[in-house]
């Protein structure tokens, strides 16, 4: 059947006689009752030509209104060309053969194959969006689609430049493909634990210095190419990236080295991986999704190590147990790296006996006085502290010791002494005090005069003092190494006693005449601790002021216990003590002995 459609004019209904002229004659068909102005007739082909195609004419004849009045119709009629084969289309190939693989970013090209007459117009779909329609206009009947995305593709429609045609449905799909982009995971054996969190795997901590790596399993085809970051905690809660390798392999198993050179947590991150389909050098924009890289992390243990701040001589006493002093300067400071807690094992050498002594101290903090009360310093000399090993949290082995910082010594000096060369307890004013000091100089003295104390420094020995103030004098300490080594004095007291005077007649100038043949008195006043022993003499009577005359006579009294002695005399002169001793001290001062004159 053919479908023509006419528009009638006038009153419906219409009737209309329609003329079909085929090579064999031709054929008058009515069509009565049309009630619509525009009608699709459909017309019958006629049988030579429905057989074996050709062309035939379809005529109006005439139209008939519904007031009986028909007209005779002369417009130009329809030529029909009737064609035996319909348009249809098909992939090409069998059933097992309509499959392509091909890189992800290239395309596919899908063979197809059409009848009718060109151009074709086919309507296809990929099966996994189905709502999505897809045209292609063809031209040659072996003409291909070319496709980009992988996935089922299905014809749906066709139709040539003439007709709708059919898809020929056994074949009507086609198999597209990608070949899979490279791709890295850790192997099975690889001892790790995944956390979710960040996607990242945990790996087992390990010593800084240790050789360590995992294996990755690869697939693609080899040989293949790794581009990776390296990133480390900054200590400020960031990472900051030290390297972005890249290294190659040509099996599907290979061995991943990781930096354990510097401690803290280090990072690995697969950015990019390359094979034989897809290298590097042509795919370098094809970063691996974040969301899809392989990461896995490993803390990188410090060490431990130990070692003294700086390498100071120390200086302790004989007999001293060896405590931590209050350096400020950072003296005998160990200063420890690692995971507290430590383990420190010093040990302290006595070069005079030989003898070595060692002790293992626990420790949280990260530097350390040196404090070991239960060593005591029983011979003087240099004695040589060292740091035997260290041991921390981690279970590391030590940091190689730095030998100049592994060290100290220790200076140990004999306690200070102060020994009098006299066994006097008893000085004048103006004496000199002398001491013998032993240890190491400069000593500083300690001593006290009626109950205030005072300090001198003394540089040599032997040392002495002057008494300046009667009284009481006391020596209450001796130092020595820059007031080091200082010892309380208790039995070194001193009385001071002042010096021994005398007065002639009460102190006065007394110019006395007296008759002949009667005596002066003359009365000397004794002040100091009796019993005393004075020298007076009688010099000629000068007549110049100031100026004394010529010794006339000299006398010394002995063993007087009273504070005033007198004596008459009838001979003319001037009468004068020149010196006086009590039971201490004697005025003018004599000489010390010799021992304590040398002082």
């Amino acid at each position: 059947m053919v479908d023509v459609d006419v528009e009638l004019r006038g009153t419906a209904p219409w009737n209309v006689e329609v003329q079909i002229v085929g090579p064999k004659g031709s054929e008058v068909i009515p069509f009565n009752g049309i009630k619509t102005a525009r009608k699709t007739l459909s017309l019958p082909i006629p049988k030579a030509i429905d057989k074996d195609g050709g062309t035939f004419e379809i005529d109006l004849i005439s139209v008939e209104d519904a007031y009986g009045c028909k007209r005779t119709v002369s417009v130009p009629g329809v030529a029909v060309n009737v064609r035996r084969v319909l348009p249809t289309v098909k992939f090409y190939g069998k059933a097992d053969q309509r499959h392509i693989t091909v890189l992800d970013h290239e395309q596919a090209v899908l063979p197809l194959r059409l009848t009718g007459e060109g151009p074709w117009r086919v309507k296809y779909r990929r099966q996994e969006a189905p709502e999505r329609i897809m045209t292609a206009t063809l031209k040659s009947p072996n003409d291909e689609l070319r496709v980009s995305a992988k996935g089922t593709y299905e014809l749906l429609e066709v139709s040539d430049s003439q007709c709708p045609g059919t898809v020929i449905a056994s074949e009507a799909t086609y198999r597209v493909d990608h070949v899979p982009r490279p791709s890295a995971k850790l192997s099975a054996d690889v001892q790790a634990t995944y956390e979710r969190f960040n996607g990242s795997h945990i790996l087992p901590p390990i010593c800084e210095g240790l050789n360590d790596h995992v294996d990755l399993d690869l697939t693609g085809r080899p040989p293949f190419q790794i581009m990776y970051n390296i990133a480390k905690d900054d200590g400020f809660g960031s990472t900051k990236l030290l390297d972005q390798p890249t290294f190659s392999s040509i099996q599907p198993r290979t061995r991943f080295q990781l930096r354990t050179s510097e401690p803290g947590r280090v990072y690995y991150e697969v950015k990019q991986i390359g094979d034989a389909a897809y290298p590097l050098a042509k795919n370098k924009d094809a970063v691996i999704p974040r969301s899809e890289r392989l990461l896995f992390e490993q803390q990188v243990l410090i060490r431990p190590s130990a070692r003294f701040k700086n390498h100071n001589r120390l200086s302790y006493c004989l007999n001293d147990p060896f405590t931590a002093h209050d350096y400020s300067d950072g003296n005998g400071l160990v200063m420890l790296e690692g995971t507290p807690p430590f383990q420190l094992q010093v040990s302290v050498r006595n070069l005079a006996a030989s003898e070595v002594y060692t002790e293992t101290i626990q420790l949280h903090d990260a530097s350390w006085r040196v404090h070991l009360p239960n060593y005591s310093f029983r011979s003087i000399g240099p004695h040589q502290v060292t740091i035997e090993s260290v041991r921390d949290a981690s279970h590391c082995e030590q940091v190689a010791p730095d030998p100049l910082y592994r060290s100290i010594w220790v200076d140990v000096a004999e306690t200070a002494a102060i020994i009098p060369f006299s066994r006097r307890e008893d000085y004048c004013v103006g004496d000199v005090i002398p001491f013998q000091l032993e240890g190491t100089p400069p000593w500083t003295i300690g001593y006290r005069i009626n109950g205030k104390s005072h300090t001198q420094e003394a540089k040599i020995s032997p040392w002495s003092i002057t008494a300046t103030h009667p009284g009481e004098f006391a020596i209450t300490s001796v130092a020595h190494q820059q007031k080091m080594c200082k010892t309380a004095v208790t039995d070194l007291r001193y009385t001071v006693h002042a010096l021994p005077s005398a007065q002639v007649g009460h102190g006065k100038r007394i110019v006395q005449d007296i008759h002949e043949g009667d005596q002066a008195e003359i009365v000397f006043t004794l002040i100091g601790e009796p019993p005393f022993t004075f020298t007076y003499q009688r010099a000629e009577l000068s007549p110049r002021k100031g100026v004394q005359g010529k010794v006339l006579e000299t006398h010394t009294v002995s063993g007087v216990t009273a504070r005033e002695y007198s004596i008459f005399s009838a001979l003319e002169g001037t009468w004068t003590i020149t010196s006086i001793s009590d039971r201490y001290c004697r005025y003018p001062p004599a000489q010390q002995d010799a021992l304590e004159k040398s002082w």
